[in-house]
């Protein structure tokens, strides 16, 4: 007799939960107790086609999240209950979203003593009944589909003690008439004698199902083969809703007359649960969604569009908007899933800005579900729907509020992730305006460290051209300056101080004003560079590495004086495309007490261009991919020759864009360039002194 019961495995319970599962349960169910090592013995095969088995886990089973997925949970055959216990609370919170509460019941507490034989029953007798139902289903379906034992069968024999018993319901139709069915069929569409008899089968589901129903009848009229799944819907009469699977087929009684066979089983459970899992998903992908788009690149109206746009979407919402605070704290409309229509954004306005206000001033959730009569409604105007608004705060700073307006009812989980959805968009939002003003504050600050613009110097094309790393987000260490000094000469300079933020930025400015001051009385090298050094080691600074050229228009062609300290070394880049390294070799500034800065001198012929750059161009991702001077070098040498018309601000590109194509994503570091072009003539300057 034990072969034909349902299995119950007990594993790791105490005595008295065992004596008393026993004696509850003990005449409806084969009880075994084993270990989970064991387990796989008694639970193998198909899942789904097993015998019918409940798994008891009890608290002294180690690791039994572990065990449930083992054991494969199918709601078919195999159920499982398990206790939880202050260590294993947390582990076990997790399964009931992977199994529904059909497959997996946990037992929390006290409840495991006193309710454990009533809850393993109810698995047991819900295991038992689908057993049944899913053999007499088959059973049924394989007659349905055999032309000698029933194509020709009606009335008694048909319908008799056979299918009266059967777990699914059959319903006899003459046309689109009910004339007979069986015990299930009355039980599961409330059909009664004599008032259900000649009635339309379509008048038991609502009209907007009816018109399906009766194709999906009418087809399985049309071939032999049964029709694919179809699940109607309809209402009971307590008003709850249920959902039926209708498969139909054509037989043919002794004088050959047709009839219509509707198997209907009712699924509402699992169609619920179909749901309610879609739901999960649908609420986790808007959640993921909002993320992404909160941490994404770009201007942030744009990731809040992609935000309200999703919520719109995955929740069926009519209208999903972000109301911003904005500096002096008034509200305004920001965006809306639909706010390219102009009415949509001034129905905002008019109809839930009162409310929307009201939440600003509380900070507080503001929820309106009043009950709809007519769902036609608001699609007309006639009202507000359901509505939902959510205060946007974050670090105590409120940005602003998420509202959605709906004709539907607003369940907890919809609210749930509404709320959830408003702290990422409120992190979100206050990252961006914080990442602003430190972009604002970057900017500031780094100003006055670059020259506002480059010097107009007679003869000679200047070109620049600056990336700081981290868009604006630090100050970085590289500068230039360019300026004509008291005795005639033109000056450039290029450097890069150690270090990056505020520290660096004080640094440099300090060597650009010594720089500039110490060219008031003499643009000499020597001169300059002493008085940097000395200024930096006065300040216990880090050090300062730079390229300071001295530009003596007074000779024809222009002569270049050229001090390095500690940087690499100029390219000159003549006029026929050729390209050399200038070599420097002197000390950083801050270091020595008296450092050495040999010159060299190099005449800057008309076509030539001379390049100073920083040490990005060469070592911009520290020492992945690391660059020489004569790389670049042959960069230029690669490009066509060119007039001296832009040649300076075609070269400086040229590197910059070489830069960021070598570097890509692996850039960490500032880069600066700057080139200086002789001109073929000099501007302003009579032929005769040419």
């Amino acid at each position: 007799m034990n072969s034909i019961l349902p299995l119950l495995l007990l594993v790791g319970l105490p005595r008295r939960t065992v004596d008393a599962v026993t004696a509850e349960l003990a005449a409806t169910a084969e009880i075994v107790q084993s270990v989970p090592e064991d387990l796989s013995a008694y639970v193998g095969g198909t899942p789904g086609r097993r015998r019918p088995t409940v798994v008891l886990l009890g608290e002294g089973v180690p690791a039994p999240a572990g065990v449930v997925h083992s054991l494969r949970p199918h709601p078919a055959d195999l159920a499982v209950a398990v206790t939880a216990t202050p260590a294993t609370r947390d582990e076990l919170a997790v399964l009931p979203l992977l199994f529904s509460v059909d497959v997996i019941r946990r037992l929390e507490g006290g409840e495991a003593e006193h309710r454990t034989p009533q809850v393993v029953g109810e698995l047991l007798a819900r295991l038992t009944r689908r057993h049944v139902h899913a053999a007499a289903q088959s059973a049924a379906q394989r007659s349905l589909s055999s032309a000698t034992s029933i194509d020709r069968q009606l009335g008694e024999r048909l319908l008799g003690h056979f299918l009266s018993q059967a777990p699914i319901g059959v319903i006899m139709l003459k046309g689109d008439a009910v004339i007979a069915w069986n015990q299930r069929a009355a039980d599961v569409l409330e059909l009664t004698e004599p008032d259900s008899v000649h009635q339309p089968v379509t008048g038991l589901f609502p009209e907007d199902q009816r018109t399906a129903l009766h194709h999906h009848l009418s087809a399985a009229g049309r071939r032999r083969e049964a029709e694919p799944d179809a699940v109607f819907e309809r209402v009971r009469g307590d008003g709850t809703s249920q959902a039926l699977h209708l498969a139909v087929r054509q037989v043919v009684d002794s004088e050959g007359r047709s009839r219509t066979l509707v198997l209907a089983e009712d699924v509402t459970d699992r169609l619920h649960a179909q749901r309610r899992l879609a739901e999960r998903t649908s609420h986790a992908m808007l959640t993921a969604e909002v993320a992404a788009a909160m941490t994404a690149p770009g201007p942030l109206d744009a990731r809040l569009r992609t935000c309200v746009r999703a919520a719109a979407d995955r929740l069926g919402a009519d209208r999903v908007c972000i109301w911003s605070l904005n500096h002096r704290g008034e509200l305004d409309h920001f965006v809306c899933a639909d706010d390219a229509e102009a009415a949509g954004t001034s129905f905002c306005g008019t109809s839930q800005r009162a409310m929307v206000e009201q939440v600003v001033a509380t900070r507080r959730p503001h929820l309106d579900t009043p009950p709809r009569t007519d769902p036609d409604a608001f699609r007309g105007g006639g009202g507000p729907g359901s509505f939902a608004a959510f205060p946007l705060v974050s670090g105590g700073e409120l940005t602003g509020v998420l509202s959605l307006t709906t004709r539907l009812a607003l369940p907890g989980s919809v609210l749930a992730v509404l709320e959830n959805i408003a702290d990422q968009i409120a992190v979100g939002t206050q990252q961006d305006r914080l990442l602003n003003r430190l972009s604002e504050a970057t900017r500031a600050l780094a100003r006055p460290l670059l020259p506002p613009r480059l010097p107009d110097l007679p003869g000679f094309d200047l070109a620049a051209r600056y990336a700081p790393f981290g868009q604006h987000l630090h100050i970085g260490g590289d500068f230039y300056d360019a300026f004509t000094a008291p005795d005639g000469c033109h000056v450039l300079v290029l450097g890069d101080v150690c270090g990056k933020g505020p520290d660096a930025a004080a640094i440099t400015g300090l060597v650009r004003h010594t720089l500039w001051a110490g060219a008031q009385h003499s643009s000499d090298p020597a001169h300059v560079l002493d008085l940097v050094n000395t200024a930096l080691r006065r300040q216990s600074t880090p050090f300062c590495t730079l390229v300071y050229v001295v530009i003596d228009t007074a000779r024809t062609p222009a002569r270049l004086r050229i001090a390095g300290a500690g940087h690499p070394a100029p390219l000159l880049r003549r006029a026929n495309g050729d390209t050399v390294l200038l070599e420097t070799r002197g000390a950083l500034l801050g270091v020595l007490e008296a450092p050495h800065h040999p010159v060299t001198e190099v005449e800057l012929l008309p076509g030539d261009t001379l390049v100073l750059y920083t040490d990005g161009f060469t070592e911009g991702a520290g020492s992945l991919k690391q660059r020489e001077p004569e790389d670049l070098a042959a960069v230029l040498a690669s490009q066509p020759p060119a007039g001296t018309t832009g040649l300076a601000e075609h070269v400086a590109a040229t590197l910059m864009d070489d830069a960021h194509r070598w570097w890509g994503q692996q850039l960490r570091d500032d880069l600066a360039v700057l080139a200086l072009t002789a001109a073929t003539t000099v501007r302003g300057t009579p032929d005769s002194m040419r």
